[in-house]
């Protein structure tokens, strides 16, 4: 179960658009892949199986520190209102890996939970999003930094379409 931890990652962004529209971009793989990666990265997918119990694999390829593997399992989805699911750091092969074993901060947890909520603010659609890891450590190895990145992509993407 998520802990609820006051030094954990929240972020809230708010985008101009519709619960569906921003819910649709975390759950339509055509939409996810166009944002889902920090600036200058992109990112793929293995597998990918956005529905409850769902699992998917992913590679951030970054030009400038490579590929980073990501393993995971969706948890809890409910239209328009919430999405839970595991981040695993992980091989290739989806085998799950020590995070300083690819030279990421020992400090940074194998497995994180995040938890994203949709709610409706004046036809605007507030997203919040818990990462149950430090904020500070976040902030330190650049996952912070990479999901405010992301999260602009997304709004851009929601602007433009």
């Amino acid at each position: 179960m998520e802990k609820n931890n006051p030094q954990d990652v929240y972020i809230e962004e708010t985008f101009d658009a519709s619960r569906e529209r921003v819910f649709s971009a975390w759950t339509d793989a055509k939409k996810l892949i166009q944002w889902f990666a920090p600036d200058g990265c992109t990112i793929s997918f293995v597998k990918l199986q956005i529905k409850e119990g769902g699992k998917f694999h992913s590679c951030v390829s970054n030009p400038q520190f490579g590929d980073c593997w990501c393993i995971g399992e969706y948890k809890e989805i409910i239209p328009n209102e919430k999405i839970v699911f595991t981040m695993v750091n992980a091989g290739e092969n989806g085998n799950p890996i020590d995070p300083a074993s690819i030279g990421m901060d020992p400090n940074w947890p194998g497995s994180t939970i995040v938890t994203v909520t949709f709610s409706d603010d004046n036809g605007k659609t507030v997203l919040r999003l818990h990462q149950t890891v430090s904020k500070e450590l976040a902030q330190k190895t650049g996952a912070y930094p990479s999901w405010l990145q992301m999260l602009s992509k997304m709004q851009a993407h929601l602007n433009f379409n």
